[in-house]
This record gives structure tokens, sequence and C-alpha cells, in this order.
């Protein structure tokens, strides 16, 4: 019986790992998310890996030699639990994922993410960082609009979904 399983991939090798994977016959998914990168003064959207040195693996382990994943290029290790056999990881939530994508293998970040209208969050970049605010909207796919108690005023922040964490 075919189930999804977790490699623990190489820093920044989630494609490579992918692509030799694939090429062992092996069905992979390796969710993303697009994200905007700055540099020399140039935004340009690139797809970030949603769960940075991972990805999942379709297999059935009693009839596929799992070892050989561990030697793969791009890959560190295939979660074990235990027992020493390969971890799973529920169907259900590589569907929901899968369900979720806006384009082959591209998620959404907004539809992942742990943040609610209303809670209190961190803002983790720019100039007020370590600053505490309320999340007031989600404004598109990269952003949000958040509220900071500055000098005794509300003022409102548009700033992107990768910064702010819970508080």
């Amino acid at each position: 019986m075919k189930q999804w399983f977790v490699a623990h991939t190489q820093p920044l090798k989630e494609i490579v790992a992918q692509i030799h994977l694939l090429e062992q016959g092996y069905e992979v998914y390796l969710p993303r998310f697009k994200k905007l990168k700055k540099h020399a003064r140039k935004v340009e959207e690139v797809l970030s890996p949603l769960f940075p040195r991972y990805i999942f693996i379709c297999m059935d382990i009693s009839t596929t030699q799992w070892r050989q994943i561990n030697g793969t290029r791009g890959i560190s290790y295939l979660l074990t639990g235990s027992s020493g056999k390969p971890s799973f990881i529920s169907t259900k939530i590589i569907e929901s994922l899968k369900a979720q994508e806006e384009a082959p293998g591209v998620v959404p970040l907004h539809s992942v993410t742990t943040l609610c209208v209303g809670d209190k969050v961190l803002l983790t970049e720019g100039m007020f960082k370590d600053q505490l605010a309320v999340l007031e909207k989600f404004t598109d796919t990269y952003r949000v609009q958040v509220l900071l108690s500055l000098l005794g005023k509300d003022v409102r922040l548009s700033v992107s979904l990768t910064s702010v964490e819970s508080a």
C-alpha cells in the first residue's frame, strides 16, 4: 500500500532532490509558495519551499528499496521512527495541500498560515522589527495589514506575510 513519507534534504537542495527522486521513479511532492525577493533595488517573485529542507515521497515500503533514498543526491536522510522504518504522513495532509494549489505544486501562503484576523503578531523584519501589532486583514497573497500602536496612535502598516509571526 502506497503512503507518503518525509525526507530531510540538504540545505537549499529541495529541487535537486526532487529531480533525482523523479528520475528514480518515485512520486514526489514539493509544495512551494510565491515569495517576493528584494535584491539590488529589484523585486521579483520566486517560488520557495513551503517546508524548507523537507520533501514528500509516495511509495510502498514493502515493495520499494527505500534505503536507496538516503543516497539520493540532495537528500540528507529519510525520516524514520524508533523501529528504523520510514515514518509516514497522513495522505489527508498531502491531499489538503494539493487541493489548495493555485498552480501545480504552488500553495497560497495565506491558506496554510495559522494566523487569524485579530491575533497579536510580532514584526520580524524592517524598521519596526520586534514590535507587537494586531493582524487586521490579509490584503493579498503576500501581504497583511497590521495595526501598530505608535506614540499613542494606531498606525496601519502593510507588511509581508513572511515578516510577521504569532506573538
